[in-house]
C-alpha cells in the first residue's frame, strides 16, 4: 500500500544516491528515537479535539531534493505503505514540517507507513500544483511525481507493490485528486487518498472521475473553499461505488491549551495570544469568534487577524504557528489534526489491488 502524502523532503532505508537524489532516511524503528523531539505527543484533549502538548516529530525527517526541488521524506524499512503529501497555495515541502502536518505524519509513521513531500513546480509566484491538466505528459508536476514515485522505489525500501496513498490541502488536496485519478489510469494502484479543504476540479472528469477510496476532511467556516461543494464531490464518489468518510471541523472556543502545541509557547504565551484576541475584538470571554472572516481572507487590512497584536516574544515561525493554530480551531481553511487516527484507520482499510 502506497500512503500519498507531499512533504518538504524524500527519505528512505537505501543510501544516498548523491546529489540531486532523494535523501533516504535511517529506516531506524520509530520508538527508538530519543529524547522529547521524537516521542508521541500526549492524549487528545476532548474540549480542544487535538493534544495539547508541543508537537515534535516522531522520527526527524530527511531532508533532500530530486530534480532540484526540495523534499522531506521518512520511509522505515519494512513500510506499511508510501504517503505522498501535498502542500497548498503558497506553501513547499517544509509543509510537512508544520504543527498539524507533524501530528498527522507522527500518527502514519506509528502506524508503519512513510511519506514523501516534495514542493510544486511554480515556485517563483502563487507556488501552486497545476491541477487543470490532467496529463502524465504536459502537466510538469504530474509527470515529476510519475519519476518520484518511480525513484522511491527504485533507491528506497518501498517496491511497486507497497500501497500508495495521497494527502493533500488545499490546492495540494485538488491536486493529490488529479494525482490519483491519472496514477490510477495508468495502471499504478492508489490505495486511497484523503481531501483537507478541497475537492477535485473539472481535469479529474477528463480522466473519468476519481475512482480511488476517499477520505476527506471540511471546515464548517472555512471562507476560501466551498464546503457544500466538496461534500457534493464526495458524494458523487460515492455514488460511482467507492468508499468515502467525511469529517468536518468544526467551530472550538480560542483557549490557551491549543496554543501548547507550538513548540517554545509557554502557558504564558498562550495566554497572552487569547488576550490578544480578544483585546483586538475577535472574540469573547469565552473565547468563541465575533468576527465574520470576509471570504478568501489573507494578509490583507480587511483581514480581522492583521489587528490582532501577538505577544513580541514569539519568533516568526510561531507566529505563523499560531495564526494556523487559531484557524484550526475556528474550523476555518487550515490543516488540522483533528482526525489523524480516521485518516490512519482509512487509509489501512484501504490497500489497492
Amino acid at each position: 500500500m502506497v500512503v500519498a502524502v507531499l512533504l518538504a523532503g524524500c527519505g528512505g532505508a537505501a543510501a544516498n544516491r548523491g546529489p540531486g537524489a532523494v535523501v533516504p532516511s535511517s529506516g531506524a524503528d520509530a520508538s527508538a528515537t530519543p529524547g522529547t523531539p521524537g516521542t508521541v505527543t500526549a492524549g487528545v484533549d476532548p474540549a480542544v479535539g487535538v493534544s495539547t502538548q508541543p508537537v515534535y516529530p516522531l522520527v526527524p525527517p530527511n531532508q533532500g531534493s530530486f530534480e532540484g526541488f526540495t523534499t522531506y521524506s521518512y520511509i522505515p524499512a519494512h513500510p506499511a505503505g508510501i504517503i505522498y503529501f501535498f502542500h497548498g497555495s503558497g506553501g513547499g515541502a517544509n509543509f510537512a514540517v508544520k504543527v498539524e502536518s507533524v501530528d498527522v505524519l507522527n500518527e502514519m509513521i506509528g502506524r508503519g507507513f512513510g511519506y514523501v513531500a516534495t514542493e510544486s513546480t511554480e515556485r517563483s509566484g502563487d507556488r501552486r500544483w497545476n491541477v487543470d491538466d490532467p496529463s502524465m505528459t504536459s502537466n510538469p508536476d504530474l509527470a515529476r511525481m510519475d519519476r518520484l514515485r518511480r525513484h522511491v522505489i527504485d533507491t528506497t525500501a518501498v517496491d511497486a507493490g507497497t500501497p500508495t496513498y495521497g494527502i493533500g490541502m488545499s490546492n495540494g488536496s485538488a491536486f493529490a485528486a488529479l494525482w490519483a485519478a491519472a496514477e490510477s489510469s495508468a495502471d499504478v494502484p492508489i490505495g486511497a487518498v484523503a481531501l483537507y479543504m478541497a475537492g477535485p476540479t473539472k481535469a479529474v472528469d477528463r480522466l473519468g472521475g476519481l475512482r480511488v477510496p476517499t477520505f476527506m476532511v471540511v471546515g464548517a467556516n472555512d471562507t476560501v473553499t466551498s464546503p457544500a461543494k466538496e461534500k457534493a464531490d464526495l458524494a458523487a464518489i460515492a455514488r460511482a461505488g467507492y468508499p468515502t468518510e467525511l469529517h468536518e471541523v468544526s467551530q472550538r472556543a480560542v483557549t490557551p491549551a491549543r496554543y501548547l502545541r507550538v513548540p517554545g509557547v509557554t502557558e504564558a504565551t498562550a495566554t497572552a495570544v487569547v488576550a490578544a484576541y480578544r483585546q483586538a475584538g475577535m472574540i469573547d470571554s469565552a473565547g468563541q469568534l465575533l468576527v465574520s472572516l470576509p471570504a478568501g481572507r489573507g494578509n490583507t487590512v480587511s483581514d480581522p487577524f492583521s489587528g490582532v497584536r501577538l505577544p513580541a516574544g514569539l519568533t516568526a515561525g510561531q507566529r505563523t504557528a499560531v495564526d494556523a493554530e487559531t484557524l484550526a480551531t475556528i474550523g476555518e481553511h487550515q490543516f488540522n489534526a483533528e482526525f489523524k487516527a480516521q485518516n490512519a484507520d482509512f487509509f489501512a482499510a484501504h490497500r489497492a489491488a
